[in-house]
């Protein structure tokens, strides 16, 4: 039988954004950080009523705040409230869930956050722990779950320099749904980090429709590749400080004097990795998928901006929505 956690003598307030774990401080050799300590983040003395939950075929019990439970899922809501026999009883079983998923779930409830430790003996994240955990937020309708697994997703992969294994993919597309966040942020992994040690060592197979969404987006670049980038407007000229665009090759000249207010400029340049893009390019959207990716650093998409792996139907927006340059210009503006 697990029960709740003690009430803590202060609350300690954990406070909650996409940076709140300054991702931009990791390079690409940087190593796992220490798990930090769990601090309870809620006043426990503000609930009261106790509710059993029953997870696994073990039926392992859980003794929880029901209306901690119900706060944070519509599903226990649902359970708890009406004329449903678990509202009469307080107890309501899951028979099929995995155990480790549901502690998870249990030390997050009290403490929302996932910095405790999620790597196997190696020092590698266990990325299947993570996935594992989503897959249950998405089962029992838990928005701010969801979110916090896709930033601690992003957080273990730029720290260690890694990726999911192929068996993860399976966990991937077996057990989350379509259209998950969770799918595009592990995609754009792939896409953007060096892959080519994980191919050679790892002899599992990965999940055909993986494969599949990897080589679509591959295929079609252009969206993700300049909408990463924080473009401003670039006078280069053919003199000092003229560049090519990265596309085309072609020389980008600054803007011709007789322009108009309204005209759009001629290139384009990535305030964080110099990337230059004339407009016509920038305009069409494309803007090369390669191996030279990862060198961009902070243009790298999670470390932009981890909101758009999020859900906001019922948690706090992170961020105001991105605006665009001008009409048929594809960008990130500052």
């Amino acid at each position: 039988m697990i029960d709740p956690p003690s009430a803590p003598s202060s609350t300690t307030t954990v406070a909650r954004s996409s940076a709140r774990r300054a991702r931009s401080t990791h390079s690409s050799n940087s190593t796992q950080p220490e798990p930090r300590s769990l601090a309870l983040r809620t006043s426990l003395k503000n609930y009261k009523d106790i509710a059993t939950i029953l997870v696994g075929p073990s039926h392992t019990q859980f003794l929880l705040h029901k209306d901690l439970l119900t706060s944070v899922s519509p599903f226990f809501s649902a359970c708890f409230s009406g004329s449903f026999s678990e509202s009469t009883s307080q107890t309501v079983t899951l028979p099929e869930e995995p155990l480790p998923s549901f502690e998870y779930f249990a030390q997050w409830l009290y403490t929302r956050t996932l910095e405790h430790d999620m790597t196997n003996n190696k020092g590698m994240p266990t990325y299947f722990v993570i996935l594992e955990l989503y897959a249950l937020a998405d089962r029992l309708h838990i928005e701010a779950l969801r979110n916090d697994c896709c930033d601690r997703m992003a957080e273990l992969a730029e720290a260690t320099n890694s990726v999911p294994t192929p068996s993860d993919t399976w966990i991937l597309h077996e057990r989350i749904r379509d259209g998950a966040p969770m799918r595009k942020l592990v995609g754009d992994l792939f896409a953007f980090k060096r892959t080519d040690n994980l191919l050679a060592t790892h002899d599992d197979e990965w999940h055909p429709r993986f494969l599949r969404a990897l080589v679509v987006q591959l295929k079609r670049p252009a969206p993700v590749a300049v909408s990463r980038h924080l473009w401003t407007p670039w006078k280069g000229g053919r003199g000092e400080g003229a560049a090519a665009c990265d596309v085309c090759k072609a020389v980008c000249k600054a803007p011709p004097s007789s322009a108009t207010s309204t005209a759009q400029p001629s290139s384009f340049k990535c305030t964080d990795c110099e990337r230059v893009l004339c407009a016509p390019c920038l305009g069409r959207g494309v803007g090369g998928c390669g191996w030279d990716w990862p060198k961009d650093g902070a243009c790298k998409p999670w470390i932009r901006d981890m909101c758009q792996y999020h859900e906001h139907g019922v948690t706090e927006q992170c961020r105001e929505p991105v605006t665009r340059p001008g009409e048929g210009i594809v960008a990130r503006v500052s």
